[in-house]
């Protein structure tokens, strides 16, 4: 988001100009270095949910063509755990399209993609090719049919010229230069800003999202500095418990009478203090939980709805102060 106005590598947006099968095709067909089969159809912005109870993951655009599908996405935010959410999405992904009663073989081929705007594994590549060999003889075939691409965008300039360059270096600065896609995707993007409803609706999503994220990052950093995460079942009764012992501790030095009436005096108001702390840092872990679970319709009812923030602490397993 620059200057008021969604930019592509804003999901919003992203998913937006992907519906569109020309652009969408030409993005994929630049990305893997070949050609793919004509899109029969595009879902975006789509939760895939494998079970009821299971954890969902929300594709940025699902692609379907005769004989193949392809999920790509747009990562703004630096998660250390791309790996495990990629091998996640194919799971969800393979769950979606076996039927039941069908055969393995019947699975189709399937790439998943994902855009950066940082170096996913930090190793400096511009572009990583995640595949499965045999570590014995990286010759046998295996046969899985899946293949995963992370790209880096700020690592643009690593790339040889031509089409890739141009896309990444798109992603990362907005210029759209000389090359036909980008400068389709910026003639896109400027149409679609100017949908003024659409534009404010999906900037206040984005933003909601990027607070979350901030709110997720400060959670993370003081359970970093106190060399742990708050303890999530810690509450009152901890807090006037642990406060009560030091203070007697404190007491006995000074005095059994002076201590125990001065322990446990700051016994109460410390074990209060952290009992208010440990509430709030509940429901920054919640928030946290549902970002990362890409819940966010249910992030907003969190924060504004007491009774349905406390039934999803109950489902997390996050403890309540009483």
């Amino acid at each position: 988001m620059k200057d008021g106005m969604l930019e592509f590598s804003d999901w919003p947006m992203f998913d937006l100009l992907m519906t569109d099968k020309e652009l969408c095709r030409e993005v994929i067909e630049i990305i893997l270095d070949e050609s793919i089969a004509d899109i029969e159809y595009i879902v975006t912005e789509d939760d895939v949910r494998p079970t009821l109870t299971n954890h969902g993951v929300r594709l940025d655009a699902f692609v379907k063509t005769k004989n193949e599908i392809y999920d790509i996405e747009m990562q703004t935010t630096k998660r250390e755990d791309l790996g495990r959410r990629m091998r996640y999405y194919q799971g969800a992904l393979d769950t979606l399209t076996l039927r039941k009663g069908e055969g393995y073989e019947e699975l189709p081929p399937c790439i998943i993609i994902f855009i950066c705007m940082h170096d996913p594994f930090d190793e400096g590549l511009p572009v990583y090719t995640l595949d499965v060999n045999c570590l014995e003889k990286p010759s046998a075939r295996i046969g899985h049919g899946f293949l995963w691409k992370a790209l880096s965008a700020p690592a643009w300039d690593k790339l040889p010229e031509g089409r890739l360059q141009n896309l990444l270096h798109y992603v990362w600065t907005g210029e759209a230069g000389e090359d036909p896609l980008t400068g389709q995707l910026a003639v896109a993007v400027k149409k679609a800003n100017k949908n003024e409803n659409w534009r404010k609706e999906k900037m206040a999503l984005l933003t909601f999202e990027e607070d979350m994220e901030i709110q997720r990052r400060i959670a993370e950093k003081k359970g970093q500095e106190r060399g742990q995460i708050i303890g999530l079942q810690m509450g009152l009764e901890q807090g006037l418990a642990e406060g009560l012992e030091q203070g007697l501790a404190e007491g006995r030095e000074h005095g059994l009478a002076e201590g125990r009436e001065q322990g446990l005096a700051e016994g109460r108001e410390q074990g209060l203090a952290e009992g208010r702390a440990e509430a709030a840092s509940e429901v920054a872990s919640l928030m946290a939980l549902l970002l990362g679970a890409e819940r966010l319709d249910d992030a907003r009812r969190a924060a504004v709805d007491e009774s349905y923030r406390d039934e999803l602490m109950r489902e997390f397993g996050i403890s309540q102060a009483e």
